[in-house]
């Protein structure tokens, strides 16, 4: 029989894969930079830029820059290619997504009449979505650590008249379909593996996004200074399922053949957020611009469930539908703040390149009770926020955009983003930063233009279906995420 893992692992893995924590800091904290094709097409390095509904994300002092109101509307396509690989063996899928990235109104009112120095105000309302959770990934290949062992751990000391009390979506499950028998000497569960690998295959389907509804107000003043801010709505839906199948390689000795372990989540919640912004004109051609995001205090629920079969050699054992178990949670995330600092020159008429230096400090990141007001017994998260603080740092990504006018009403554009990993570097995590490639063209006149782009999005991330510290467990991702995105706007 395989050697068990510690106690102490399984406890880890019963509290992470079944509970909030530090990694719904990071789901919902980081996100992507949808928008207008125009926005896309540089990268979402509009800062010190704005006149794009889209900036209002970055700086809402951008839409000072409107002299004229706007209708804008833009569509997203996303096609998802993963490359998993696990113990050197090399598995790829992928996902397609159409979407409406932003969709956006800016009515401008003209305030020079007044001769007090201010030119414009604009009141902005719209949507963007910030982040697509649409994906499918997958990984296969042979490993001699083993799910069963993990789930056994995490009942050791229970009796099994209590087992599917305490235990009800992993050892109440896998000592149900006769994974797991009980050893009534030492009061543990042990598996039906044998000292042979098993074969692991795991899916892992997610749907859904963020997306936030801005409601904005900003003013030009003196064609030099421009200021704004904005409210944010924001909406998380995250559905989560995956099927992790082992098969024995070795069944000598024992009835298993193979199992199958389910599991379901579905996370929805609302959040607000404020963002202040100001842009300054030393001149023409030098800009900057400077905004503040407040944290996004984000009231959620959580509901999951988990199931399990398991094929012996004389047949299949499965839970009985009333028996499989289910878990519902209400709490509150807030996410770090973000400082933003952007640089632009100007190219006469012709063109610009923007800098935007974008901090976000992650250990900042919080767990919380569902309400301040609950009774003094209530979770309190302390040991999630303490990974949180011991896994992540302050990031600061950089993206760089252009375009040029190569022709009259005719604009070709190009992007660069460079996204650090979360995090800290002496805990051994990957250390290749995220990286966007974008480009695109546009046709603008004065009434109305359309612009297309193109974004190539590369992740790299590590995925540990249980017990992290075993490498052999490690899952490394390289995905390819390559976004197409329509756009017009409309202005009068």
């Amino acid at each position: 029989m395989k050697k068990l893992l510690s106690i102490a692992i399984a406890f880890l893995f019963s509290t992470v894969l079944f509970s909030q924590n530090e990694n719904d800091i990071l789901r919902y904290s980081t996100t992507d930079v949808f928008g207008s094709a125009r926005f896309e097409a540089m990268a979402g390095s509009f800062g010190a830029l704005g006149a794009d509904f889209s900036a209002i994300q970055i700086n809402p002092a951008g839409m000072g820059r409107f002299s004229t109101s706007n209708l804008s509307l833009s569509f997203n396509n996303s096609s998802i290619n993963n490359e998993a690989i696990y113990n050197n063996t090399i598995t790829n899928s992928g996902r397609n997504n159409f979407t409406v990235g932003s969709a956006g109104a800016v009515f401008t009112t003209d305030l020079s009449e007044s001769n007090s120095g201010r030119k414009y105000s604009q009141f902005s309302i719209g949507y963007t979505r910030l982040k697509n959770f649409t994906n499918t990934k997958r990984y296969e290949g042979q490993n001699f650590h083993s799910l069963l062992d993990v789930f056994a751990n995490s009942g050791k000391g229970i009796d099994p008249e209590f087992i599917f009390d305490d235990r009800p979506f992993t050892t109440g499950l896998a000592y149900d379909v006769f994974a797991l028998d009980y050893d009534k000497s030492n009061f543990e569960y042990v598996s039906r593996l044998t000292s042979g690998d098993m074969y692991h295959n795991r899916e892992i389907n997610t749907d859904g996004g963020i997306g936030e509804f801005h409601i904005g107000y900003s003013e030009n003043y003196m064609n030099k200074f421009y200021y704004g801010g904005s409210i944010g709505i924001r909406r998380v839906n995250y559905e989560e399922n995956y099927n992790h199948n082992e098969r024995l390689l070795d069944t000598v000795g024992t009835t298993l053949r193979y199992f199958d372990y389910s599991y379901e989540q579905i996370t929805k919640g609302t959040g607000f957020n404020l963002k202040l912004g100001i842009l300054y004109l030393f001149s023409e051609q030098f800009r900057v611009g400077l905004a503040f995001e407040s944290p996004t205090i984000i009231a959620l629920e959580d509901e999951w469930t988990a199931d399990m079969t398991a094929m012996h050699n004389d047949g299949l054992r499965f839970v009985e539908s009333e028996f499989v178990p289910k878990g519902n949670f209400e709490y509150r995330i807030k996410t770090p703040m973000k400082l933003r600092g952007s640089f632009a020159y100007v190219i006469g008429m012709r063109g610009a390149v923007n800098v935007d230096l974008e901090m976000s400090r992650l250990p900042g990141g919080r767990l919380m009770p569902a309400s301040t007001l609950e009774n003094t017994n209530s979770y309190t998260f302390d040991n999630q926020n303490s990974e949180v603080r011991i896994q992540y740092r302050t990031i600061l990504n950089t993206r760089i955009g252009m375009e040029y006018m190569v022709y009259t009403d005719i604009f070709l554009r190009g992007g660069l983003a460079v996204l650090p990993q979360p995090f800290k570097k002496e805990l051994g995590n990957l250390t290749t930063p995220n990286m966007t490639y974008s480009a695109g063209i546009g046709w603008d006149n004065k009434y109305l233009s359309i612009d297309l782009s193109y974004r190539l999005l590369q992740l790299r991330s590590e995925y540990y279906a249980f017990d992290p510290t075993k490498i052999e467990n490690r899952t490394e991702f390289n995905i390819n995420v390559h976004n197409v995105v329509l756009s017009a706007r409309l202005k009068f």
